[in-house]
């Protein structure tokens, strides 16, 4: 009899860690999806900027017009594709431009990474500067003594403001 209670039981957790893992996909898949919306909706903000960019472009240099025409149709282009098109198959997109141009790939790769690197960096910037905003007109000396506080090794002890 104990023998088929371990059983039940071990059937039981295999079907609750089934569950389990399918609600943490799905879960997954949804953040995804709003991420990919998000992403889709900023890419357009900056399609409408270049096009904005390229009226006022000097109409005696067409070929630049041009160009920044046919890059906003283009990042445009990218922000439909995003909204419409599921993860899966974005991913399989992704998957085949990498094997068939690894260049292309790579180098989109590093352009990404310097973009994010710099959205990073500007963020922290943002809030480096809401920080000193919220110390308020605190004095150098206040600000220095609050910094001593918080960097000193013995954090449960005193502090040796």
């Amino acid at each position: 009899m104990t023998e088929s209670t371990d059983s039940t039981s071990t059937s039981g957790a295999r079907g609750r860690a089934a569950d389990l893992k399918q609600r943490l996909r799905e879960d997954g898949k949804q953040r995804i999806e709003s991420g990919k919306r998000a992403a889709a909706d900023q890419i357009a903000d900056i399609a409408e900027a270049i096009d904005a960019a390229c009226a006022k472009l000097d109409p005696s240099q067409p070929a630049i017009a041009s160009y920044a025409s046919r890059l906003a149709g283009n990042v445009s282009g990218l922000a439909a594709h995003l909204r419409e098109d599921s993860i899966e198959d974005l991913y399989y997109q992704v998957r085949q431009l990498a094997v068939r141009h690894p260049g292309m790939f790579l180098l989109g790769s590093a352009a990404l990474g310097i973009a994010l690197a710099r959205f990073m960096k500007a963020s922290e910037r943002n809030l480096d500067a809401l920080y000193e905003e919220d110390l308020g007109e605190a004095s150098e000396e206040q600000s220095a003594r609050i910094y001593r506080a918080s960097a000193t090794p013995d954090t449960y002890g005193e502090r040796g403001v």
